[in-house]
């Protein structure tokens, strides 16, 4: 059953919270002047009808909602109005971002989480604490109950009780006793009622534990500073029963010590999550090296695909007609994470691999342009220095001569970089992408267009008309499943891999024949490139080694054709 309040249609059958001050909803919006687009929200409708001090208190969390936009893990705020009939008239209504389960949700369902999972959960979350803290403000709530999944990223939520600091403290407006540092109970005790940034960090190192161990030991019932500290060693003794890294578990006792000058910020804390999960995804979950591949064209009729396994790094190309595949190994590089190929100059070709320690290595060569044959071998490796501070995990080039030859890359914090690879002697400056997404783990230049695409953590893909613009969109619905890869194309036009494996085509403004659906696979991995201008060229690829292809032509009319079918390119090392 569903109740109107304002333009938002809200199912009060199964709410997503419920407090004394406040209800959270689902929510629906029908745009009938944007052909019926459905948006789906939260919605906070807040119990202040005559409260002078709770509606003053839900106007402060929309101030301090308001204030965090942007923030890409506080949940985001969107709209507030007040209700002017119906059964919620007069009540102070937030609209937000909705989540689809919270981390004490997870927890219930799934159990302890590995530290990798459980510091990538919270390395969001403390980023969002740090901006929090930044802004003059403290959470003061800090639980799995308010750390929610909002399209794959967690979120901190629910800034109920979050105050201003006043020099050192800001007034403590409530909170949970389990999760509330010594320091604070003893202020509440004493009637001082103070809350501190530290505390906060207390209360994400009971969270941390609280995930490792699936729940916490104990439940503090009273305002006690020994309770607290029970509680604390309690976590801090179970952890030392797991296997839970030294790393790991040296954050947990660093973040619960009773001394609150002691306790790490919680940038430092984002860093450190942020390291352990880098760390937990780069360790082998299955034999290594896993596939890779990238794909290029000097021009017409030329198509080339590198690709490397178990089997060694290997290339194949097509003039005339499908060479086969060919060893490229040589010494210098180990196996490779990444792969990347572009042509700086018609008929010449670079190829980058990035290695599993992160390095960078180079090789060339360059061809006849009327026979296509190697004027030269291939150069050997090359070893290309980086910044020091620079840690990348992922590469990308336009593949195409006539698109400029650019190197793109996202380091361990999920940030992007670019750089012009006119002279790889000495590092370059690797800035960033103007205005791209935090938290990212790809990006990739368009396939006969200038247009960028970045995949984020959480599997939601970004849009930018080019690297000068700055500007970035979500182009996709905000019910689209998660996507794993992602190839942009002319006209806003996008192919995407999801999660469960499924090549799809989102046109965008693309004027397109029917897409070909891939034949059965566990794709993970998709590329694209252009021979020449006007054709679109997309290769799918299982971790197996297994590689199909598909293009399309642009016929007179402006109109995309594609092939009718996928096309093998090579076998899976393991049939």
């Amino acid at each position: 059953m569903e109740t109107r309040v304002g333009e938002w249609l809200v199912d009060e059958s199964k709410p997503l919270g419920s407090g004394q001050s406040a209800r959270v909803l689902r929510a629906r919006r029908v745009r009938q002047q944007m052909d019926g687009i459905v948006e789906h929200r939260a919605v906070k409708i807040y119990h202040a009808r005559g409260s002078a001090d709770q509606r003053r208190r839900a106007l402060e969390e929309i101030r301090v909602q308001e204030q965090l936009l942007g923030c890409p893990h506080a949940v985001a705020y969107v709209d507030a109005f007040v209700a002017e009939d119906g059964p919620y008239g007069g009540c102070l209504v937030q609209v937000m971002e909705l989540g689809d389960r919270s981390l004490n949700q997870h927890l219930d369902a799934g159990g302890p989480l590995a530290p990798g999972g459980a510091a990538a959960v919270l390395a969001g979350v403390a980023w969002a604490l740090e901006d929090v803290h930044r802004r003059g403000l403290v959470h003061a709530d800090v639980k799995p109950g308010n750390i929610v999944r909002c399209r794959g990223l967690w979120k901190i939520a629910d800034f109920n009780v979050t105050s201003v600091l006043r020099e050192t403290a800001a007034l403590d407006l409530g909170g949970t006793y389990s999760y509330m540092s010594p320091r604070r109970m003893w202020s509440a005790r004493v009637g001082r009622r103070e809350v501190r940034p530290v505390d906060d960090l207390w209360a994400l190192g009971m969270v941390l534990g609280e995930c490792l161990l699936g729940e916490l030991p104990a439940r503090v019932e009273h305002v006690s500073e020994e309770e607290a500290l029970r509680l604390a060693d309690a976590v801090l003794s179970a952890l030392a029963t797991t296997d839970t890294d030294p790393r790991t578990l040296n954050l947990v006792r660093e973040l619960l010590s009773p001394e609150p000058a002691l306790r790490p910020t919680a940038g430092t804390v984002a860093n450190r999550l942020r390291e352990l999960a880098a760390g937990a995804a780069s360790a082998p979950t299955r034999p290594l090296p896993r596939t890779v591949f990238t794909v290029t064209s000097y021009g017409e009729p030329h198509l080339e695909v590198f690709a490397a396994d178990a089997r060694g790094l290997e290339h194949g190309w097509t003039v005339d007609k499908w060479s086969g595949w060919h060893p490229l190994n040589a010494p210098g590089p180990g196996p490779a994470r990444a792969l990347a190929a572009g042509s700086p100059q018609s008929y010449r070709q670079n190829l980058w691999l990035l290695d599993h320690e992160g390095r960078l290595w180079r090789r060339g060569l360059t061809v006849d342009p009327k026979t296509f044959a190697p004027i030269e071998d291939w150069s050997p490796w090359s070893h290309v220095p980086l910044p020091g501070r620079l840690a990348l995990t992922d590469i990308a080039s336009a593949g195409a001569p006539w698109t400029a030859h650019r190197l793109y890359a996202v380091d361990q914090d999920g940030s992007a970089h670019h750089c012009d690879p006119q002279d790889f002697r000495q590092p370059q400056a690797w800035p960033p992408v103007p205005g791209a997404p935090a938290d990212l783990v790809a990006l990739r230049p368009g396939v006969s267009c200038g247009a960028l695409a970045a995949l984020d953590r959480s599997g939601t893909v970004w849009h930018s008309p080019g690297l000068r613009a700055a500007r970035w969109r979500r182009p996709l619905p905000e019910d689209h499943p998660p996507v794993r890869a992602v190839v942009p194309l002319p006209d806003e036009g996008l192919v995407v891999l999801t999660e469960t494996h499924r090549c799809l085509l989102h046109p965008g403004g693309l004027v397109s024949g029917p897409f070909p659906e891939p034949p059965p696979g566990h794709y993970t991995a998709l590329g694209g490139t252009s021979r020449h201008n006007g054709h679109l060229e997309l290769v799918l690829g299982e971790d197996g080694g297994r590689l199909v292809h598909t293009w399309a032509e642009r016929d007179t009319t402006g109109r995309w054709q594609w092939d009718t079918r996928w096309w093998d390119l090579r076998e899976p090392l393991h049939p």
